[in-house]
């Protein structure tokens, strides 16, 4: 599971994670291969993962809290 830290935007959260992906891009199902993070991306509220370096940043939409989507994700694994 990822550590989830609050960003300026309250609709995105950022997780420090070394990764592989390539930079600046928004992840596609194609290209994840750990599957927490699959599951994260699948979830109907989060909108994208974006890469950046040691992190990647998680935008939802703005109608469900993190609570829930943490929860959710929670009761998946």
């Amino acid at each position: 599971m990822f550590e989830f830290t609050d960003t300026p935007n309250p609709n995105a959260k950022k997780i420090t994670v070394q990764h592989d992906y390539e930079l600046s891009i928004y992840l596609s199902k194609e290209l994840i291969t750990d599957e927490y993070l699959l599951d994260l991306l699948n979830h109907p509220s989060v909108e994208n993962i974006f890469s950046g370096p040691g992190f990647l940043t998680v935008t939802k939409n703005e109608n469900t809290s993190w609570e829930n989507i943490i929860q959710d994700l929670d009761l998946q694994n």
